[in-house]
């Protein structure tokens, strides 16, 4: 029995830490390479060009010369829901995902459907954020917002009634983890109800270069949060 059961909880670490690293090495495949890249000169011509251009677009012309040039019309077609709403919901959904991963194993040795949830759910996060960089559609933000919203209000119930059916008699004191957790799931929902009420349908999410300054910090503070908690030995 002893044997079983270090067994199981070898596997339940498996399965949880191939899903976080699985995860991880998506994020660092998309945003890696934009690191990496050498930084151009302040005087570069092209930079010139583009600050010019992003500054002319923020004062609202669009008729001037360098407005003009075709091959910097791009930038205007980068909507706001592409450089910050979809790069939101990718990295709270990507980091949810971590914190399941992590916390797993721990709630494996309470319950295996206990393990088995959280490894759905990090595992449907991952897939679901892939699927996002992929193909953004209506029905993924969608499935993402009812998707996330679910697992909050299930959260809420272990934290305040606990689980019927005798899984979790007493509600669950809240931690670093489960909180942080829900704050990015419902990061994730207000950011799809907000692209379903977009009016552009046709979003990508943009190079890491393009993406707003507050996705950006929003995704340095969730990697800064996921490694703190990681370290800090706080309970699940």
């Amino acid at each position: 029995m002893t044997a079983l059961s270090a067994g199981a909880s070898v596997f339940a670490h498996s399965v949880h830490y191939s899903v976080l690293a699985i995860g991880l090495f998506g994020v660092l495949a998309l945003v890696g390479p934009r690191f990496a890249a050498p930084r151009r000169s302040a005087h570069d011509p092209h930079d010139q060009r583009v600050h010019a251009l992003r500054r002319q677009l923020a004062a609202g012309d669009r008729t001037g010369p360098v407005a003009s040039e075709p091959a910097l019309l791009v930038l205007e077609r980068t909507t706001p829901a592409e450089r910050l709403l979809l790069p939101l919901a990718v990295v709270s959904s990507a980091a949810a995902a971590g914190v399941h991963a992590a916390v797993g194993p721990a709630h494996f040795r309470e319950a295996t459907v206990f393990g088995l949830f959280f490894a759905a759910s990090a595992l449907l996060q991952i897939l679901w954020a892939v699927a996002v960089v992929a193909r953004p559609t209506r029905t993924a933000y969608l499935v993402g917002a009812a998707g996330n919203l679910a697992i909050v209000a299930l959260w809420a119930l272990t934290r305040t009634y606990g689980l019927p059916g005798g899984l979790l008699p007493q509600p669950e004191a809240a931690g670093p983890w489960d909180v942080c957790c829900a704050v990015w799931e419902l990061v994730v929902v207000g950011a799809c109800i907000a692209l379903l009420r977009s009016r552009d349908q046709r979003l990508r999410v943009p190079a890491w270069a393009d993406w707003s300054g507050l996705a950006r910090g929003w995704a340095t503070a969730s990697v800064l949060a996921l490694a703190m908690l990681s370290f800090s030995g706080a309970s699940a």
